[in-house]
């Protein structure tokens, strides 16, 4: 799912049954009652407002049971009727918790098998969720998204992933539209105004990859592939799907070798949805993705690429992790994202490695979450969506860094042996992380699950500390003045080292509190994280720090960007000033590497975003622009012919940050210029230089008439990128351009899958943030009611407070008297905010006393 965020054919295997795991929790259907089939017919309508279905539930009872239970929210169940044991009985629904509702009439259900019979009628959602309408150039569509428990919205069922069932879907609409669901179409029947279309029955499958798409669509074939499959788009923009077509073959056999057999399902579909909460949807044959993904033409360019290539692989990397194997509980949901996103970038780096995603390391995305004292850990209780809302991220990003650790620690082959064994054993079912466990042990030489385990089931991460004499020791990183629970981890230490005969590597799993290794004693050199796998960080004594940093040259690319997320995490614990984490920052930004230059330069912005309004500003200004002006003279302000995707990336964010934070006339003049003409035609410019140009022009000409142009084309735009780079660069600081921002949020304008893009660049780009709370607090009711449910309660750290405390009070005001669901947001939010502050205030000094001494 959600990128970051699957499909299906299956042999002859049906697992009807499939709630194994005995739960007798108050939020779980009981576990005596389970599901083997359900069969579904929905009339549908996109020009309407409401639609009308039945559907039939086959179940069985192991026991007697007072009433049956179901999920669903918002729907009028008009009729229920129970079949089974020689009788029909006519039940009625009395509502739980949890979404759940009783169905009884006053005598107990006997032990035995059953049908279960429901009319119900339901109004489509217009957040994005469940089954939803979504408005593309006045043409109305209707589309699904059931991740994570959602389905419950659109029919009753049983809405939980163990219930991992064949289901048999039909769905009638308007006769010239076309109907889409997960397997093939088995019938087509037309009446009056009205088609039917009746699908194959699906392999066993959860409700949360069940999915529906109506409208009138464009339908590409995507060639070379073992199984059927299209691309369905809004009408008339098949023209733009070219890349996503081209690319989709490779990636699909690319993972079938990883794993070793063939994609699992019956026919593979794409669809474009104009109005998406996340970033695409591993959907059983019908996989959705943000229309920007799939329509961005023939060569959209490097970010465009590379990003489409990624979330097409992890989708598809899904048919296996989560769709045919399903996590038993949403504790696990790690088991697909996780997975997913390692293999996304596996298979990206080895069929493009000009993308450089080889050099990308997800904890460098993990850590600042994870460290926070608020951070709960990936692996807990889950009962409600805000449950899995609160460490999602981190499910993609150090459930991503945990996998390449465990990989860097089993060697790669034998890794994957593990992987291959686990799906062949647990195809079409359920499993806990303990099958994963298992699975790997068997091809590992140490105990994989006792060492994942310590990494899943705790919050943080460790410090891992290499003295002089080649004593390493553990103890849980702090953001420095924070006061955390300790806690010690079995962590796979992988450590390079130089010494008078070269270069040499030595593994150990650190299980206590400290080691010695004495082989680092005579070390010249040490790198206690050897290819940046680790998920930990690291420090050492400041002659052997030192001593390291002259030795650069001896690291390799991924070293080397390991080192500059490190010197991050050093610098939040306080074990380095801030003079000496910019003068790393100084030597790193010369690199070769433009994937490390990249890296560097965004460290180098954040530190110039953190003095913005300080007196010290003028000179972190002068610091940007003489660490960033050589490669604006080595790169140029346009592009050149077949130049390395690097650089096309580089140039962007280089004129970016040099005109924002290094305050240069003549670029700000240029990126200006460019934002104007991409309004007017967005192929003028290219996409990845056009949504920085946006975003400076709204920083320096942001005036009303810019914010009404911005949303005008916005609106307008049949361009599916043009609009993306749009909704991500609304960086107003003007008063009556914020205000009509806000006011087309609150009103509507934007998609609903889109106002979390809008809201962010609002507060990244107020360092004052007063004149944005005073309009804020006028639509902030009208903006959370228009967000997607699931994006609610995560409210605070999308209005981000930035590096100020004056700005933290105010939101800590704003969601204080709007209820609890804010608080775990808040909190977390509050304390990165202090942290950085902190921090800032700290290490002011030490930046002055750099920026002074500086040539």
């Amino acid at each position: 799912m959600f990128s970051y965020v699957s499909a299906f054919v299956f042999g002859v295997l049906l697992f009807v049954s499939t709630t194994f795991s005995v739960h007798a929790t108050d939020y779980r259907v009981p576990a005596t009652q389970r599901v083997t089939a359900q069969s579904i017919h929905i009339t549908l309508d996109p020009s309407a407002d409401d639609y009308n279905g039945t559907t039939t539930i086959t179940l069985d009872l192991e026991s007697q049971l007072p009433s049956l239970v179901l999920h669903w929210v918002d729907l009028d169940v008009t009729r229920i009727v129970l079949v089974g044991g020689g009788q029909e009985r006519v039940l009625r629904a009395a509502p739980g918790d949890w979404d759940m509702h009783n169905l009884g009439d006053g005598q107990p259900i006997a032990p035995g098998s059953y049908a279960l019979n429901i009319e119900f009628e339901g109004a489509y959602s217009t957040d994005a969720l469940g089954l939803y309408k979504a408005e593309e150039q006045g043409v109305s569509y209707l589309f699904t998204q059931f991740e994570m428990s959602l389905a419950r919205r659109a029919f009753p069922l049983v809405d939980e992933p163990d219930s991992k069932i064949a289901w048999t879907l039909a769905l009638t609409v308007p006769q010239e539209l076309t109907a889409l669901s997960n397997t093939p179409v088995a019938e087509v029947t037309t009446e009056s105004d009205w088609r039917t279309y009746r699908y194959e029955t699906t392999p066993p499958m959860s409700s949360y990859l069940l999915a529906l798409a109506v409208g009138d669509f464009d339908a590409t074939p995507i060639p070379n592939m073992p199984v059927p499959a299209m691309i369905y788009s809004p009408k008339g923009t098949a023209a733009d799907i070219g890349f996503s077509a081209r690319v989709t073959p490779p990636i699909l056999k690319a993972l079938e070798d990883y794993f070793g057999t063939a994609y699992p399902y019956k026919k593979l579909d794409f669809v474009a949805v104009p109005n998406f909460t996340f970033g695409a949807m591993e959907n059983v044959g019908l996989v959705t993705y943000r229309s920007e993904l799939l329509l961005n033409g023939d060569n959209p360019g490097p970010v465009s690429e590379a990003s489409t290539v990624n979330v097409i692989a992890h989708e598809l990397a899904h048919q296996w992790y989560g769709n045919l194997v399903t996590m038993a509980w949403w504790d696990d949901l790690w088991l697909n994202e996780a997975f997913a996103s390692w293999m996304a970038y596996k298979v990206t780096t080895d069929l493009y490695p000009e993308y450089m995603t080889a050099l990308y390391l997800p904890q460098g995305g993990a850590f600042g979450s994870d460290a926070l004292g608020a951070t709960r850990p990936i692996r807990k209780e889950v009962k409600t969506e805000q449950d899995i809302a609160d460490s999602l991220g981190l499910n993609y990003t150090k459930g991503h860094a945990i996998l390449n650790m465990l990989e860097q620690a089993m060697g790669s082959d034998a890794f994957r042996g593990g992987i291959r064994a686990y799906m062949r054993e647990h195809s079409w079912q359920n499993t806990q992380a303990s099958d994963l466990w298992r699975a790997l042990d068997a091809h590992a030489d140490f105990n994989v699950g006792a060492v994942a385990e310590t990494f899943l089931n705790q919050a943080g991460f460790p410090l891992v500390n290499v003295s002089r004499e080649g004593v390493i020791s553990q103890r849980r990183f702090e953001n420095m003045g924070a006061n955390l629970a300790p806690q010690t981890w079995r962590i796979p230490v992988n450590i390079r080292y130089g010494h008078s005969e070269g270069v040499d590597q030595t593994s150990v799993t650190l299980d206590a509190e400290s080691q010695q290794l004495t082989v680092l004693a005579d070390a010249e050199w040490v790198f206690p994280a050897a290819a940046g796998s680790g998920y930990y960080v690291w420090s050492m004594d400041e002659e052997l720090y030192r001593q390291l940093l002259a030795n650069t040259e001896a690291l390799s690319d991924r070293e080397k960007l390991a080192l500059l997320i490190n010197g991050e995490r050093l610098l939040a614990a306080g074990e380095v000033t801030m003079g000496q984490h910019m003068s790393l920052l100084s030597r790193l930004i010369t690199e070769v590497n433009k994937e490390i230059a990249l890296d560097t330069l965004e460290a180098i912005r954040d530190v110039g975003e953190m003095y913005r309004g300080t007196h010290i500003e003028p000179m972190t200004s002068a610091w940007v622009r003489s660490s960033l002006s050589p490669w604006l003279a080595s790169l140029g302000v346009e592009p050149v012919p077949n130049e390395d995707q690097g650089a096309t990336k580089l140039r962007a964010r280089v004129m970016r940050v040099l005109a924002q934070l290094g305050k240069d006339e003549r670029l700000i003049k240029t990126l200006t210029q460019m934002a104007d003409r991409y309004l007017d035609d967005p192929s003028s410019i290219q996409g990845v230089i056009a949504i920085d140009a946006l975003r400076i022009n709204a920083l320096y000409n942001g005036s009303e008439a810019t914010a009404k142009r911005y949303i005008d084309v916005y609106v307008e735009t049949k361009d599916a990128l043009q609009k993306a780079n749009l909704r991500r660069a609304m960086y107003f600081t003007d008063d009556a351009a914020m205000d009509v921002v806000l006011k087309a949020v609150a009103g509507g304008e934007f998609t609903s899958g889109d106002i979390s893009s809008v809201i962010g660049g609002l507060f990244y780009a107020n360092v004052d943030q007063d004149s944005l709370y005073e309009l804020f607090q006028q639509y902030v009711d009208e903006i959370v009611q228009r967000l997607p449910e699931f994006y609610r309660p995560l409210m605070p750290q999308l209005t981000t407070a930035g590096c100020t405390a004056s700005n933290s009070g105010r939101q800590k005001v704003l969601y204080g008297e709007r209820g609890s669901q804010f608080q775990i947001s808040l909190d977390k939010s509050q304390e990165a905010t202090a942290n950085c502050v902190d921090n800032k205030l700290r290490g002011l000094e030490s930046a002055e006393g750099y920026l002074n001494a500086a040539p």
